[in-house]
């Protein structure tokens, strides 16, 4: 779990900060000191850093969707580079979710389609932080 904090509270907040909109993509000018501001978004971006993810998964709770980028308002009504494979991946997640007993497939389709978009979001700013400098911003968070 990511966020401990907000886990062993029952809160989606660190504090009164959501770590899954705490990270340097998409956000707005002037809004720097807004991203890496707990220590979960830290945590998480220290991995990042350290490590190579060819795919990964995050999962929350409240609906039951497969979504994949986008998720940003500078992107709504775009593809990602890699939309087909995204799609595909996510079908045969969806399938295999089929097998369980009383279940019906996932809904899949992009975050800015099935779910919202947000600013500071975790998964783009995993996905694309490395190669979209324009979106990634020098957080000057005021926190720790």
């Amino acid at each position: 779990t990511a966020n401990a904090l907000g886990y062993s509270r029952n809160t989606r907040e660190e504090g009164s900060i959501d770590p899954n909109r705490d990270f340097p993509f998409d956000i707005e000018q002037y809004h720097e000191s807004e991203c890496m501001q707990t220590i979960a978004g830290r945590s998480i971006n220290e991995l990042w850093r350290s490590h190579l993810f060819q795919i990964g998964l995050t999962f929350h709770g409240g609906m039951e969707v497969i979504g994949y980028e986008w998720g940003a308002p500078t992107y709504l009504n775009l593809d990602a580079p890699d939309a087909l494979a995204q799609d595909q991946i996510a079908h045969a997640y969806s399938r295999y979710s089929n097998g369980f007993p009383g279940h019906v497939p996932y809904d899949f389709g992009t975050m800015n389609d099935k779910v919202y978009y947000v600013r500071g979001g975790m998964e783009d700013w995993a996905f694309a932080g490395s190669w979209d400098p324009d979106r990634v911003v020098q957080c000057t968070p005021t926190t720790y």
